[in-house]
């Protein structure tokens, strides 16, 4: 829901109110190759600077700027419930810096594994190792691709209708990888408690606790996702406060929720469980 708002404000601010744009990036993109792949909604959520004035800036084959790449993929990360990237020079950015920037990063989340570094690509003279492994752990995720089976390209520009889609396909990509599965255990509610998550281990499965308190009992809560980030599992709560009208008793109130995890989607212990959008200082580990 807050990212329809925040996209349905977006469409509005950067479209011309006689046509709101809808043709825009349309004859932006002409007859493109990328034409039918690039999404015009992820374009308006993470790109906005190339969608104001009626797509002004949008042209796919000028290059990308370092800063406003690292602005969107930040973006993307903060979305996807991942801590951000770093900032970036006003500098245009090659194919291979790209892949670097991507591929150390999802590699440090996790959301790649290690690859043992070879790539098919004959055109990588003068490319140091650390950016040669990133572009193989990119390639044997599924992620990336050269401009043919065997060259890459990695000195040459990377262009907006490039940066545009593989965004996108790393987005579908967390989406499909990051999210651990649940099943709800038990849900309580009391009058005395201490906030925090606790979690402990039986068999195959680990059991996770999350305690949260309120100032009434009118308070709803639910978990929204859990996803795993470098060593850590995030927890994400989803609170609905009790209506204006409504009636509630006015004390501290404690909502606990228990949900069973497989641990073979969770890997290898030690699991540490923390918040994701609330109290990052309390956490579990097992």
């Amino acid at each position: 829901m807050k990212r329809a708002v925040v996209l349905f404000l977006i469409f509005v601010l950067v479209m011309p109110s006689s046509a709101f744009g809808s043709t825009g990036m349309e004859q932006k993109l002409g007859n493109h190759w990328s034409k039918e792949r690039i999404q015009k909604d992820f374009l308006l959520y993470y790109f906005p600077y190339l969608a104001r004035e009626n797509f002004n800036r949008l042209n796919p084959n000028d290059p990308f700027y370092e800063d406003e790449f690292l602005l969107s993929f930040s973006s993307l990360l903060k979305e996807k419930g991942y801590t951000r990237t770093e900032i970036g020079w006003k500098m245009k950015m090659t194919r291979i810096d790209m892949a670097q920037i991507l591929g150390k990063k999802l590699l440090d989340i996790k959301a790649i594994k290690s690859s043992d570094g070879t790539i098919p690509f004959t055109d990588m003279e003068g490319i140091s190792v650390e950016k040669k492994k990133a572009l193989a752990d990119l390639f044997h995720a599924g992620l990336i691709n050269g401009q043919s089976k065997s060259k890459f390209n990695p000195y040459a520009y990377a262009t907006q209708a490039e940066v545009i889609i593989l965004l996108q396909r790393i987005s579908d990509f967390l989406d499909q990888i990051s999210n651990i599965p649940f099943t709800l255990s038990g849900m309580v509610q009391s009058y005395s408690g201490v906030e925090g998550i606790s979690s402990k281990s039986e068999n195959n499965k680990v059991f996770v606790t999350i305690t949260k308190s309120f100032p009434t009992s009118g308070y709803s809560m639910e978990i929204e996702r859990i996803l795993r980030e470098e060593d850590k599992y995030k927890v994400y709560l989803n609170i609905t406060p009790p209506s204006k009208n409504s009636e509630h008793l006015t004390v501290i109130t404690f909502k606990t929720i228990t949900v069973e995890i497989d641990k073979v989607n969770l890997g290898d212990p030690p699991y540490s469980f923390v918040w994701g959008n609330f109290f990052a200082h309390l956490n579990s580990m097992v």
